[in-house]
């Protein structure tokens, strides 16, 4: 049988093109696995859930306190950590910096495949942090990785990274769809059955996924994204799986001569304009997993030069930037047919929370009327296709950033009302529908 890389499509005869995903030269042979080098756990019997009584989860913190929250607290035994990001992005830097952290817990070994330890100990110098328990290899075969890992007792391993590495026990070259897949597998066996922390760095395609077969993210049991911008000195860590913690959360970091710099509050990269008066900008608070954010959106509203109207959202769903747009149009009777209309997030942040649609829309109308405001106002809300303004969730934890932030006015669905706690010293406001915000902001 020949089987997809990408979506895993299987067929008797290799194809050059996959009928399901459409990638090109994606098949590869799946050869029959050899039955007599499985290892088969004894039987054992099925318990009832109520009785059966697990040991409480026993946590390792890193010190890296932002790490941390967005594992969920910290590391646990026998967890494989698959950590991707774009070339350059500090992916190294970051678990380098990881690694000296945890080598004052315990033994740690950082398998470099990629760089010679030349140059691994030209970062560290970099980073000013203690690395006495901290064990180097310039190795690219894990079956040695392995002996060495059974020899020495680690505690911790890096690998970096899971597509230069491999196993004489899989068949294809480094980087291969096969090898990648036996490696990954291997080093999950080596985590679950040794109780080893392993972190596994991913190349990222330019389509912004893993490389390799989807299967390495579904067996590992925490996938991290570093992102930031080449030009940026910001970095964000953002988890999409996480099997011992919430997903979705977020953690920021600062990038400087002395390594990575934990940032805690993200006001300076997401606000930089709230103390002046500003036409076509919006301050919402969006859910990144459990960690509330203020950001700021921009909207520019001119007239289309050439007749044919461009439409660009950065950061911003595409599609629901087309569906607030036409609500402009048919709720509130303002023609923009003839316009061009870009979003933007500020900071470079990609957003998915549909609490941001009121800052949105409101952004847009700013620019399109060309009124300043002043920029002490939050908007939060979900905005539905007749025009009403929907509730939100978690609104008190929303309201408890704002306040910590020291805003002065928020504007919410006017049901979540009722919800709001009366402690927050915070002047809210409550509007069903975007006709009443509209004639709020251009009075």
């Amino acid at each position: 049988m020949y089987y997809c890389v990408n979506c895993g499509y299987k067929s008797v005869k290799w194809l050059g093109k996959c009928p399901l995903c459409e990638g090109w030269e994606t098949f590869v042979e799946e050869k029959e696995e050899d039955k007599s080098n499985l290892v088969v756990k004894e039987k054992t019997k099925p318990k009832l859930l109520k009785e059966f009584k697990g040991q409480p989860i026993e946590r390792f913190k890193t010190n890296f306190e932002e790490f941390d929250n967005i594992l969920g607290g910290g590391l646990v035994n026998g967890e494989v950590i698959l950590v991707g990001g774009e070339p350059g992005v500090g992916k190294s830097t970051l678990l380098l910096e990881i690694a000296m952290r945890l080598s004052l817990l315990d033994k740690t070994l950082y398998v470099s495949a990629e760089e010679s330890l030349e140059q691994l100990t030209l970062r560290s110098r970099r980073i000013k942090y203690d690395y006495s328990n901290l064990y180097i290899l310039g190795e690219d075969n894990l079956d040695l990785v392995y002996e060495h890992i059974k020899e020495e007792n680690f505690k911790f391993v890096i690998i970096d990274s899971i597509q230069v590495v491999y196993s004489k026990k899989y068949d294809g070259i480094k980087g291969s769809a096969n090898q990648i897949r036996g490696c990954a597998d291997f080093l999950v066996q080596i985590a679950k059955t040794h109780n080893v922390v392993i972190f596994i760095v991913g190349h990222v395609t330019k389509e912004g996924i893993i490389a390799g077969p989807k299967l390495l993210e579904h067996i590992v049991d925490c996938v991290l994204y570093f992102e930031g911008e080449s030009l940026s000195n910001y970095r964000i860590l953002r988890t999409t799986k996480n099997r011992f913690g919430p997903s979705g959360d977020i953690a920021v970091f600062e990038m400087t001569s002395d390594g990575l710099k934990e940032l805690k509050t993200t006001d300076d990269i997401f606000l930089p304009h709230r103390e002046k008066f500003l036409s076509g900008s919006a301050i919402t608070c969006v859910l990144e997993g459990t960690r509330p954010v203020l950001i700021e959106l921009q909207a520019l509203v001119s007239r289309a030069s050439f007749g044919v109207v461009r439409r660009r959202s950065l950061g911003f769903d595409f599609n629901r930037f087309s569906l607030l747009v036409a609500i402009i149009e048919k709720r509130l009777k303002i023609s923009i047919a003839s316009e061009d209309i870009f979003l933007n997030v500020a900071g470079g942040l990609k957003i998915d929370d549909p609490a941001a649609d009121l800052a949105a829309l409101v952004s847009i109308l700013l620019s399109l009327k060309e009124k300043e405001i002043k920029m002490d106002t939050v908007f939060i809300g979900e905005i539905g296709l007749s025009g009403e303004i929907r509730h939100i969730s978690n609104i008190n934890l929303r309201l408890k950033e704002i306040v910590r932030a020291k805003f002065n006015f928020c504007i919410i669905p006017f049901s979540n009302l009722k919800e709001v706690d009366k402690k927050f010293d915070l002047n809210i406001i409550g509007y069903s529908n975007i006709k009443e915000v509209f004639e709020h902001i251009c009075k």
